[in-house]
């Protein structure tokens, strides 16, 4: 019985993607910080459609550490995170 709980808990912890967005982002998502929960893979354009009013250059999209289009896939496990692109400067 106890082992069967430890195969649902760990089951439910790998389709978790968790997801932070970090400056202006924050704003448009209404949140910090959210897990999702999703079954096989999913594009990021779906899990985060709000996305789609920016310009691909006004937010930088990351996925475990290397960078990412809204049309890669994700799975659970993953983390996400949503920041502004910066720059500007003059040489």
């Amino acid at each position: 019985m106890y082992i069967l709980k430890a195969i649902i808990i760990g089951d439910t912890m790998e389709n978790k993607i968790k997801i932070k967005y970090l400056g202006y982002i924050t704003d448009l998502s209404g949140k910090q910080y959210e897990e999702i929960n999703i079954n096989g893979e999913e594009t990021i354009e779906n899990l985060l459609p709000f996305l789609k009013k920016l310009r691909d250059d006004d937010y930088i999209i990351v996925v475990n550490g290397k960078g990412a289009k809204l049309n890669n896939k994700v799975k659970g496990g993953d983390t996400i995170v949503i920041l502004p692109q910066t720059g500007g400067g003059n040489n």
